[in-house]
């Protein structure tokens, strides 16, 4: 058994030590010259922060900081579409196949929780399209759900929560399988698509903003306002403009609701539609609220065809694989893109925040230029930000790609 040597204090030296034969401890004299260099190396790397801190700005929100780009992968994505089961003109097989085929790994089915529908399966669909004004059917809240109602293939998983299915992974649909999400889109005015959720009301127009947001949060989901720019608090788009005086109104109201309910987390964007204004209204909300709280934005279509548009807006995912809890944390987190279908997408490889020299670069192939927004405004062109001379800014990125744009979530420097 080895001895254990021990410090003994001695009045003639201050310490004296007993060590076994053959070992060498360092002396008194020798542990004060280590503790001056410590000491000394510690103020240094003190100073050293300081000087940090005080050189410039730093980057206090960062979307995408804790991707792992070494597994992560890029996945199409559409979060609203419509059938006959409400005012869409597909089948829902013809909705899910038409996806499928156009290269889309993630679709959510989102029919209006309270328009005139049936749930018997395929039908004709001139004999039964249903248009709004249609009040010969009796209302239901009933989600699009299950996909084995419609279509023969059958999920290899099906995810669950509190008892009601919420997600369902389909093998054999697309190039790499498609992730099908149960959905609706919850109708009172101003709308809200709900994800992984059964929430739906058969009476419209009676649920408050926060009743919905209630029901998605107590079933566990995620919630987007849609189309945020045409149905505005106060009325529909057709007779009340955001030009006119909804602008305040409209993002106060959204984002109160964004930041009172964790699930959730932001809008959509409908490029082809209201690309002007959704782009104002993404930069509004985040420079009023994204200092103090996350505001992702997502794209989607709000499909009602029977075909899958060239350039129609999408959602680029970025996300570890075709699981609900791997797309989840993408959109919680804000690891996604807002564009259009192409034929080539960027492929983001990484991006980089550098604070010791203030920049943020964006390592990506298949693109042709990026813009960097400051504020709203467009600051400088190239892979590479500088933002040393920033203070209290919002910024974000848009790629321009084969006649399409992609647009980043925020940044914020402070």
């Amino acid at each position: 058994m080895s001895k254990i040597s021990y410090y003994k204090w001695s009045e003639k030296s201050p310490l004296v030590k007993k060590s076994p034969p053959g070992i060498t401890f360092p002396t008194f004299e020798s542990n004060k010259v280590m503790i001056k260099i410590a000491v000394v190396a510690l103020i240094m790397m003190t100073a050293l922060i300081a000087r940090t801190s005080e050189a410039g700005p730093r980057v206090i929100k960062n979307p995408y900081s804790d991707i792992n780009w070494n597994q992560v992968k890029t996945y199409v994505a559409n979060f609203h579409s419509h059938t006959v089961l409400s005012d869409g003109r597909a089948e829902p097989d013809e909705l899910i196949y038409m996806h499928a085929d156009a290269g889309y790994d993630i679709l959510a089915i989102t029919d209006h929780d309270n328009y005139y529908t049936h749930r018997e399966g395929e039908r004709d669909i001139l004999q039964y399209y249903i248009h709004r004004d249609d009040n010969t059917r009796v209302p239901t809240s009933e989600t699009t759900w299950p996909w084995t109602r419609w279509i023969q293939e059958h999920p290899s998983k099906i995810w669950v929560y509190q008892g009601r299915e919420t997600s369902a992974f389909y093998p054999d649909l697309g190039e790499r399988g498609m992730l099908a999400i149960r959905a609706a889109e919850l109708t009172t005015h101003p709308h809200i698509v709900s994800l992984f959720t059964d929430c739906g009301w058969p009476d419209r127009g009676n649920q408050t903003g926060e009743e919905r947001m209630e029901c998605v949060e107590q079933s566990g989901g995620l919630a987007y306002w849609v189309h945020p720019t045409h149905y505005v608090p106060g009325g529909m788009w057709e007779n009340r403009s955001i030009f006119d005086d909804g602008w305040e109104e409209a993002i106060t109201y959204y984002g109160d609701h964004i930041i009172k309910f964790n699930s959730n987390p932001g809008f959509e964007m409908q490029l082809e539609r209201s690309l002007e204004l959704d782009i104002e209204m993404l930069d509004r909300m985040l420079m009023k609220y994204y200092p103090e709280h996350d505001i992702f934005v997502q794209g989607s279509d709000d499909t009602h065809a029977t075909s899958v548009p060239d350039n129609t807006t999408l959602t680029l995912v970025l996300a570890e694989d075709l699981t609900e809890n791997a797309v989840r944390h993408a959109l919680e987190n804000g690891h996604k893109f807002v564009g259009s279908r192409t034929d080539i997408y960027p492929q983001f490889n990484e991006i980089i925040v550098d604070e010791m020299t203030s920049t943020i670069t964006v390592d990506i192939d298949n693109y042709d230029r990026i813009r960097w927004i400051k504020n709203g405004k467009e600051y400088v062109t190239g892979t590479t930000l500088d933002y040393s001379g920033m203070a209290n800014a919002v910024v974000r990125f848009e790629v321009d790609q084969g006649g399409v744009t992609f647009y980043s979530q925020g940044f914020y420097i402070q």
